[in-house]
This record gives structure tokens, sequence and C-alpha cells, in this order.
């Protein structure tokens, strides 16, 4: 039965997808379907819940047989054109690229580790058995969103959640799983699998494959892929929809305008402290689309972002009486500079080797990500008015947004200090600014330069680099 419900939930994503579009290659169709799927059949738990009827693995089978039954011609259209290029293709001993198979092994080795790490050790961390599994466990016994639970104000910190996570916990459950953790590997292969094909798209498989692989080894990311907490699956729909974001600025292929709209709009539907991406999108679509409706472009996206956390919000305010602003402070006041250099502070040790507070510096929680980044960026500094600018403009104001809503949190609401979030939920946060941070780094001129003469190097001509123009083209 987990099978069943598994593959109706890629096979839902798969039926939107190719209703958008038939021209998704297997690997786009593969990362966005189960981000995509797993987000319909939340939705369809929100409308019983509204509607007052209790969901159950039958109540969903059957609405998700629904969807698919609907797209069934356009998927069975995108199989006919598309089962052509499942093939291996033709290579020998002399021509395979070796090494971009050790990347690829690698990558798959530790993915095979992470997992059995992931399936073998049961639910421990305090913030699943404090919230998400138990919120999960008991929407799937009742089969609905407002549990129980919140009768007695033991739904945890993530019950003021959008229901995503939570959901697609009690969607595995409801369908016979007796370890939710699958669902953390599943977002983390649609989280690698999403930014590998859209790096493919600019650069060699061999450049693709190694920003992949350092994706993947992010010591904290890489550690929370065995864990049932949603940061991982928060970053695997921010930095999905920010790259296929970056990827419609540049290309102007309208399925990715619509496909990162939909993303964006799901980022909101798991975690409200997204609102940040969604404003910075919307920012660079307004400065940087050569549309000549740029504007209402950017009005749609925007839409699109605000319109899973207007309806939360209000699901929050009528039917749970409370509001996500409950933590926040009530008015701004004064700035407080004691506040603002200690979570400055924190900022810079995440960036750098140096340690503040009890958190381990910077180096140890994300590697080297960080400053190879911003060693590239000050290397490519000539070219960066002209090299993709809006990536960084992209992840500046959407860490500034960031900030600002931990800035604003009220500690005693929180019931927590200012240097336990920073060391917590902000520390955590922070992945979703690594697979843009990493999307740009890849795709930078100096970056495809040097790959670019490494693939002259290995095979002896000019190969794997695809020029802008050939991009804007395919």
């Amino acid at each position: 039965m987990t099978f069943v419900g598994i593959l109706m939930v890629y096979l839902v994503g798969a039926g939107i997808l190719t209703r958008i579009s038939r021209e998704w290659t297997w690997k786009e169709l593969i990362a966005f379907s189960f981000l995509i799927g797993i987000a319909a059949e939340t939705f369809f738990m929100f409308i019983c819940d509204v509607i007052g009827f209790h969901f159950n693995s039958i109540v969903l089978f059957f609405a998700s047989f629904a969807v698919v039954a609907m797209f069934y011609d356009s998927m069975f259209t995108y199989w006919q054109n598309k089962k052509k290029d499942i093939n291996l293709g033709t290579w020998t001993l002399k021509t395979l690229n070796y090494p971009s198979v050790l990347l690829g092994l690698v990558i798959f080795y530790m993915f095979y580790i992470i997992t059995q790490k992931n399936l073998f050790w049961p639910t421990t961390e305090h913030d699943a058995i404090g919230s998400f599994d138990k919120l999960g466990i008991v929407m799937a016994l009742e089969g609905v969103i407002k549990i129980s639970l919140f009768k007695y104000d033991l739904q945890g910190a993530g019950g003021i959640y959008p229901p995503l996570f939570h959901g697609s916990i009690a969607y595995l459950y409801q369908f016979g799983a007796t370890q939710p953790k699958i669902i953390t590997t599943l977002y983390f292969v649609s989280l690698l699998l999403g930014f590998y094909a859209m790096c493919r798209m600019y650069v060699s498989s061999l450049s693709a494959l190694f920003f992949t692989l350092l994706l993947e080894m992010v010591p904290e990311l890489y550690s929370h892929a065995a864990l049932l907490l949603g940061n991982l699956p928060t970053t695997a729909y921010v930095g999905n929809a920010a790259l296929v974001l970056f990827v419609w600025l540049h290309g102007r292929e309208k399925r990715y305008f619509i496909l990162s709209c939909i993303l964006t709009g799901l980022c909101l539907w798991i975690r409200s402290d997204t609102i940040g991406f969604a404003l910075a999108g919307t920012i660079i679509i307004g400065l940087y689309s050569k549309s000549e409706i740029k504007w209402r472009q950017a009005g749609i996206y925007l839409a699109s972002a605000l319109l899973p956390f207007i309806i939360w919000t209000l699901y929050l305010k009528l039917k749970i009486q409370t509001t996500q602003g409950s933590r926040f402070v009530d008015h701004m006041g004064a700035i407080n500079m004691v506040k603002l250099k200690l979570m400055l502070s924190y900022v810079l040790s995440y960036f750098s080797w140096v340690q503040y507070g009890n958190m381990p510096p910077g180096i140890q929680l994300y590697g080297l990500t960080f400053m190879l980044s911003f060693l590239v960026i000050l290397a490519n500094i000539r070219n960066i008015k002209r090299d993709k600018p809006y990536i960084l403009i992209f992840l500046l104001i959407s860490f500034a947004v960031y900030f600002m809503i931990f800035y604003l949190i009220d500690e005693q609401k929180q019931n927590a200090p200012i240097a336990s979030l920073m060391e917590s939920s902000f520390k955590r946060g922070m992945f979703c600014f690594i697979p843009p941070l990493l999307f740009y780094v890849c795709t930078s001129d100096i970056v495809a330069s040097l790959t670019g003469r490494l693939e002259v190097f290995r095979t002896g001509r000019e190969a794997g680099m695809k020029d802008e123009k050939t991009v804007q083209q395919s």
C-alpha cells in the first residue's frame, strides 16, 4: 500500500507537469513530479477538512486517480514522445566519461548511505516527536487537519505551519507506512535531481555532477537527509523554485515560469517564512524580465505565491483561532542593537570558520559552500553585471527578509532566546540559500571557462559546454 501511495503521488505530479508542457526532460519530470504530487495530496486533505469530510487512504487514492485520469492523455503523449530518449547511448571503454562516472558513483553511494540510516533509525528528533511526526500520526488517525491536539495546546511549534510537511507524513501513515522517514529520502532525490537537471542545461555533465556532489555533501544538510524535519523539504521547494525562475529569466520558456509560480506557491504551503524568496523573485522579474508585460508577470508570480499564504492565514484565524504573527513583536520601537549585534555575529560565523556562542563554526555546518562561493564571486567581479546578476540580487533580498523575520520575533512569545533560535531554526533555514548560490557559481563565467578547459583536456576537443545562444534556442 505504501508503494501504491508513493506511485500515485508521482503520477499526479507527472499529470500536472505534462499538462503544462510535454517538453520536460526525464530528469525534470522525476524531480518535480514528487514535489507537486505530494503538495496536491495535502491540498486534497485541506479541502476535505474545510468541507467537514474526513480523509483517509481511500479518499486520497480516488482523488489522485481522478487527477491521473484527467491528465492521462497528456502523460500518454509525453511517453510516446520521450520513450526513445530512454537509452544508455553508444559508448566504449575508450570514450567513457570516467570522471563523470566516478562522481555519479560517489553521489549514489552517499545517497545510499544516508538512506540506509534514514530507514533504519526511528524518529528521534525533538521537533519531529514533539510536533511534525506527532501531527502526522494524529492527522492520519483522525482524518482532519485541525486535530484534537489543538484543544489541549499539544500541537507543538509546527502546529501553525502550513500542512504540506506534516500532511505528507500523515499521507504515508494512511497508506500503511511504519517508517515515514522515506518521505525525507524522496524530498532529497527531488532536491539533488532538480539541481543537476537545471545545471546540466548550462554546463557539462562533469561540472553539473561536481556541484551536485557539493550540494549533497554539505554536512548539516546531509545529516538532515536522515531526519524527519521540515528544513530539507523546504530547501527542495525553495531551491527548485529559484532555479527554474533563473532558467526562465535566461531562456524565457513559458513552462519554466509556470513551474516557478507553482513551486514558489508551494514554498509558502510548507513554511510561511519563505515569503522572502517570493518577494525577491517578484523584484527580479520586474527588473530583469525582457518581456513587455514584465510587471504583469511579476504580479502573477507574486499572486500565485501569496495565495497559499493567504489561504492558510485565514484558516489559522477562522478555524484554529490563532495567527502566524502571534510570535512577533507588537511594535517596532527603537532598534535593539544588542539583538542586532548578536544576530550579525552568528551570521558571520555561518559564513566563516569563526565560532560564536555554542554553535559550531560555519565551516563545520556548511563545509566550504559559502567561502568557496564568495571567492568565486570575487574572482568573477569583472563580469558580475552581465553574468546573471539577478541571482545575487535574489539572494540578497531574500536573506534580508529572512533576517528581518527573525529580528522581529518576540523572544518571550516564542519562549526561546534569540541565541537559541540562531543556533537552531535560523541555522537550518540557511539551507535554502545553498542551491541558488551553488547554481550561480556552477554557471558563472569563470567556472564555466575553467570546466570548459577541463573538457577540452579530457576529450581533446570542444565539448560539453553550451553557450548562451544554444541554451536560449534549446
